[in-house]
């Protein structure tokens, strides 16, 4: 009986050792299809990276390009505004120098005496030179 089941014991592990090479075969088998699909995913992966490598080129050219224009706007807008306050200055200044000039006119013309003292000097004045013409012919 020992006998027996010694043999047994015997025939179920050689029957497990020769399905091993099998399973073995099938591995490598399947190992293979492995490899195979990992090689186009991993191609899959690359060609993704430089799509997106390329995407972020792009878009970096895209941002220097809209920093440039913002900074030349701004120095636009800059040099603009003051032109414009440049201009209100000149404004101001031309005011002022026209107030100046009629406040002279104002102060001069207070210091004129007024136009019936003036007709009245002159006509004192045409008086005592007739008067003095007079005297003359005598």
């Amino acid at each position: 009986m020992t006998k027996l089941l010694f043999v047994l014991i015997l025939a179920l592990l050689l029957v497990g050792f020769q399905g091993a090479p099998l399973q073995a075969q099938n591995a490598m088998q399947s190992a293979g299809m492995d490899m195979k699909s990992m090689k186009s995913q991993m191609e899959q992966m690359r060609t993704q990276m430089e799509q997106l490598q390329t995407l972020m080129k792009d878009n970096m050219a895209k941002m220097t390009a809209a920093d440039a224009a913002i900074k030349s706007h701004m120095e636009t807008e800059q040099a603009s505004m003051k032109s414009q306050m440049e201009l209100q200055q000149a404004m101001l200044n031309q005011l002022q120098a026209m107030t100046d000039h009629m406040q002279t006119m104002t102060d001069r013309m207070t210091m004129m005496p007024d136009p019936m003292d003036m007709h009245k000097k002159g006509a004192a004045k045409m008086k005592k030179d007739k008067g003095m013409a007079g005297d003359q012919k005598k």
